[in-house]
């Protein structure tokens, strides 16, 4: 086994580009591989404002969600949380199809593992948590010893041609990196401080990089006869604010795109509301394995040749989640401000701080059974504690 395991309105995009050949004659087969690729940080406007053209491709020949939504972008370097983690709480969700998560968690390539051979590539070690249950692994990287974009291609594309894997994880981080450059650039004469849309910024420069891995990847599918066999998931752990990063309260770093190719997929499809958790479900229906026994998320049904008859209608769960998060959090915030001068606020904090679920309980959310009832709970809360 050979392992590195080291340290858009529709308008808007230009006119269908002609489907794949195979892909058009095809595209109510079964898949043989699946692939979830993400590109760090990637924001939902970037089909729109960039001129990602392998992406706007793909999205042509297949389906395309303008905003999927993920839970918030948060990355605790303290608490529960780290016992289990080492990454941002976004990027286990996508792997386990639930917000829902557990101490015990399976993911997805469990899903094949050990009998169909599955690999990771990511530019980053704080993936190492969810590595389990691939046959190879590269990671490599870190916020102080940056290992880039290209070293993630290299070895995904050297897994692709010598493995076949039946899943793949590939992580471009690099887009990420560059809108927290952006965000954290003090000099008010660079033109793409606090603004990742403008002239020479590093994050539309990455996010264009990794356009081009991604034509690469592709082209790597064709070369290998793989492209017609291969169900693509592309899309971002989270999304990126205007002003880079994603930080807690911006709803911009909510949502990011989606689009979804390959065997039994429709093509030219576009919708505006999908959730992240809405990956695994789809794959493993698409591929015939069995998704982790709590996955929540549904089939994306809208988006294929022959949609199961018992997948349920969308309803904006997650975006109303993130939302209630949002406030919950602010609500604290407030109370400890208040409770430094007011004995009636310090009582309303304690109660807040005792029964509010929100992130910093996440690994504990799954007793509520669903996140309906965890939302009533801490709604219920809220509103108890409210200002009288």
């Amino acid at each position: 086994m050979r392992t590195a395991l080291v340290g858009v309105c529709l308008a808007l995009l230009p006119a269908p580009i002609p489907l794949h050949p195979a892909m058009a004659q095809r595209n109510n087969s079964k898949p043989e591989h699946a692939v979830i690729l993400i590109i760090d940080g990637l924001s939902y406007k970037a089909l729109q404002r960039l001129e990602m053209k392998n992406l706007r491709a793909l999205a042509a020949a297949g389906t395309y969600y303008e905003r999927s939504y993920n839970i918030l972008p948060a990355d605790p370097r303290e608490g529960e949380w780290t016992q289990y983690h080492s990454s941002s709480i976004p990027n286990p969700v996508i792997l386990a199809g639930t917000v829902m998560l557990r101490t015990d968690q399976r993911y997805v390539q469990e899903s094949f593992y050990p009998d169909r051979i599955t690999a990771h590539a990511a530019n980053d070690t704080a993936y190492r948590r969810i590595n389990v249950g691939f046959h190879l692994s590269y990671l490599n990287g870190s916020d102080e010893r940056p290992v880039h974009d290209d070293q993630t291609m290299y070895w995904a594309l050297d897994f692709l041609r010598h493995d076949r894997p039946a899943f793949m994880k590939v992580h471009l981080q690099d887009t990420g990196n560059g809108g927290y450059v952006c965000y954290q650039e003090k000099d008010p004469a660079v033109p793409w401080r606090q603004n990742i849309w403008a002239e020479g910024s590093p994050y539309v420069k990455a996010a264009l990089q990794a356009d081009a891995y991604l034509g690469q990847f592709l082209r790597e599918l064709e070369s290998l006869g793989l492209r017609d066999k291969t169900l693509l998931f592309v899309t971002a752990d989270h999304g990126q604010a205007d002003a880079g990063w994603h930080p807690f309260d911006a709803e911009e770093a909510w949502s990011m795109p989606l689009v979804v190719a390959g065997p039994g997929v429709r093509a030219g499809q576009r919708f505006e509301y999908a959730e992240q958790i809405d990956i695994v479900p789809t794959l493993c229906h698409l591929m015939g394995v069995k998704p982790p026994a709590n996955a929540s998320g549904r089939i994306l049904a809208e988006a294929l040749e022959n949609p199961p008859k018992s997948a349920p209608r969308r309803s904006q769960t997650m975006k109303e989640l993130d939302a209630l998060l949002r406030d919950g959090d602010a609500q604290i915030a407030k109370l400890r401000k208040e409770a430094e001068t007011s004995a009636e606020a310090k009582a309303r904090l304690a109660e807040v701080q005792r029964d509010f679920y929100g992130l910093d309980r996440i690994l504990r959310w799954h007793r509520f059974g669903t996140v309906a009832q965890l939302m009533a709970h801490d709604r219920k809360v809220l509103d108890r504690i409210a200002p009288r």
